[in-house]
């Protein structure tokens, strides 16, 4: 009996068994039996990796997964599976095949077993459906990151997988990785990307190779896992600077820097290393304001979470808040997400009121239109008046 069961479960005459997100009817199932069901279907995998415990996993959950429009959108284009990292063997076989620390990551994959992207973090309704439409374009146009291999197995070496699956994740020692480098022939290889990120400090060779041949890389592994390399060589670059705010060293140090890196990457480059000198190293909020503004800083997601490090100096110096505000103004619309609208919207209360009154507005629109309570910012409206 139990025979039978497996053999009509492989060949999809059964459902494969239901995972925690029901709200989108997502299922378990082996990578043989998604990639099988997603062949016979002629969709592409989703999968929605999270742990207990994440905020930004249940928020996908509760708020995202079961908004009619996503719903309706994933059960028509997607077969839908998620794994828990931690509990699950699958879930970490999968972080260690695809290099996944941060959570929720999302893994679209064919059902050749091939990766079509990533993506990662809390995204709001309209923005996930985009992600999800997206991708949906890549794979009929048979567009993938054709640097992963097509199934689980692969060839990493033992520190990698050491790196992974141990309770206490340590980065393996770096003369360890070093010398393993040196001694690869294929840079392109999966298994030795994915031990570039977990080096710290690149050989010569390896950051000289990078830099040129980075679409490339991009190309083939995606644009998140090497937002990790490029950052991990920022880094680098900030040691030279000194610990106290030089600004004439500063300029000099971008100056330099700017012919080392592409004028495509440059301008959040330069603002990589703005925000983590200026403002981390030599605690400068003020000079980190007016360089953001100064170099017409566009980021949204930037304004959103640069405001829980200048918390209290916001509060204590008018000056700063007033840059700050407008740092912002340009950078946010009415797609910005809400909670960078609803942010800024409290920060203007008292001061900019048009300002204000701009943003509770539009977060009125964007919380109704994402199912989300919008009283509070009517209410907050009221109190602005007319």
């Amino acid at each position: 009996m139990k025979n039978a069961i497996k053999a009509l479960l492989l060949a999809g005459l059964l459902p494969l068994a239901s995972a925690a997100q029901d709200s989108t009817q997502f299922i378990k199932g082996s990578w043989k039996e998604l990639t099988a069901k997603a062949k016979k279907e002629h969709k592409p995998i989703f999968i929605d990796t999270y742990f207990e415990g994440c905020h930004a996993c249940k928020d996908m959950e509760v708020k995202v997964f079961p908004r009619p429009e996503v719903k309706k959108y994933m059960n028509e284009h997607f077969i839908c599976t998620g794994y828990d990292v931690f509990k699950e063997e699958f879930g970490k076989e999968l972080c260690a095949k695809y290099f996944m620390t941060g959570f929720p990551t999302y893994l679209i994959i064919s059902g050749e077993g091939k990766l079509i992207n990533t993506g990662m973090g809390y995204q709001e309704p309209p923005q996930f459906l985009q992600f999800l439409e997206n991708n949906i374009a890549r794979y009929k146009a048979g567009e993938y990151l054709g640097g992963f291999g097509n199934s689980l197995k692969t060839d990493d070496p033992e520190f990698y997988r050491t790196f992974f699956f141990a309770k206490d994740r340590k980065y393996p020692d770096s003369a360890v990785v070093k010398e393993y480098l040196l001694k690869q022939k294929d840079l392109f290889k999966e298994s030795v990307f994915k031990v570039m990120l977990v080096c710290r400090n690149l050989p010569a060779n390896y950051r000289e190779f990078y830099i040129k041949n980075r679409t490339a890389y991009q190309d083939r592994f995606g644009v998140e896992l090497n937002k990790n390399i490029l950052n991990g060589l920022l880094r680098q670059d900030l040691a030279a600077l000194p610990k106290q705010l030089d600004t004439t060293a500063f300029e000099a140090f971008l100056a330099k820097q700017q012919q080392v890196y592409s004028a495509a990457d440059w301008h959040e480059i330069e603002m990589y290393y703005a925000e983590n000198y200026l403002l981390k190293t030599c605690k400068n909020a003020k000079a980190f304001l007016e360089f953001a503004i100064a170099h017409k800083d566009l980021n949204d997601n930037r304004v959103r979470y640069m405001r829980f490090y200048m918390a209290g100096e916001l509060e204590k110096q008018p000056e700063l808040k007033d840059l700050y505000v407008r740092w912002a103004a340009p950078a946010l619309t009415e797609n910005s997400s809400l909670e960078a609208i609803s942010m800024m919207a409290y920060m203007c209360r008292e001061g900019y009121k048009e300002q204000a009154k701009k943003y509770f507005t539009w977060a009125v629109s964007k919380a109704t239109a994402m199912g989300q309570p919008a009283d509070n910012y009517r209410k907050e409206l009221e109190k602005l008046g007319s």
